[in-house]
């Protein structure tokens, strides 16, 4: 399995290269992203493979606000303006898509956002989708439109830490068995070998303990107590 290098946009990135099919975002990437750094208006964020500095995906992020006429009650909070980051551009080259890196990518920019509200303040997160299809991927994440533009999506800083908090995997492959090693909420991390049908089966179970995160904490005991019933065996005892 092919590894990337998540980090900030730097001037040894190399940017020619990057096609994503949308013309707008990779002009935008190549022309104006380390402008717009540099005049602390956005932060852009790449992708990379770990031999090499060419960028095979990207997303942009800013602080912005949103009127209390566009959302819900809940959203709003009683709040008239309510202080947000907006997730600006997000795309993945092609050589990377259809490989079901999409959501690898939004994790990672959840994480960012996450992290700078916990250190500047800000309660949504807002996402511009570029149409109508891309702003049903980001319904089924759990954004939701505002009021009057379908392709304007939100989504709570508080439900963003929550589904990151069931933690994560990191997947190596040799042969034909894969090497997990699963990642807590605490730091607390475990291995576990699998086949290809073990790892269909424990992406159900973590699916479903991303949408338990949205009721309660996930720990590293839930998160093995989930793979062991999705296994039906018990894959950490290896004595």
């Amino acid at each position: 399995m092919k590894l990337f290098r998540s980090s900030r946009l730097k001037d040894t990135h190399q940017l020619d290269q990057f096609q994503c099919g949308e013309p707008s975002l990779d002009v935008w990437l190549k022309e104006h992203a380390r402008r717009a750094q540099l005049a602390g208006t956005s932060r852009t964020y790449v992708w990379t493979p770990e031999d090499s500095g060419d960028v095979v995906a990207y997303y942009s992020i800013a602080p912005t606000r949103v009127e209390r006429a566009e959302l819900t009650r809940g959203l709003a909070a009683g709040f008239s303006v309510i202080p947000a980051y907006l997730l600006t551009r997000f795309a993945l080259d092609r050589s990377l898509q259809g490989q079901n890196l999409s959501d690898d990518l939004l994790l990672d920019a959840m994480e960012v956002l996450t992290k700078a509200a916990g250190v500047a303040g800000g309660r949504l997160i807002v996402v511009d989708a570029i149409n109508a299809q891309v702003a049903g991927y980001y319904q089924r994440r759990g954004f939701q439109p505002i009021k009057g533009d379908p392709l304007r999506l939100v989504m709570k800083v508080a439900t963003a830490k929550r589904a990151l908090s069931t933690g994560m995997v990191k997947v190596t492959a040799q042969g034909g068995l894969t090497a997990l090693v699963v990642s807590g909420p605490d730091g607390e991390t475990t291995p576990v070998v699998a086949s290809p049908d073990d790892l269909r089966a424990i992406a159900r179970a973590l699916e479903a303990q991303a949408d338990d995160a949205a009721r309660k904490p996930i720990t590293m005991d839930a998160l093995k107590d989930a793979i062991k019933t999705a296994l039906g065996r018990d894959p950490f005892d290896i004595a």
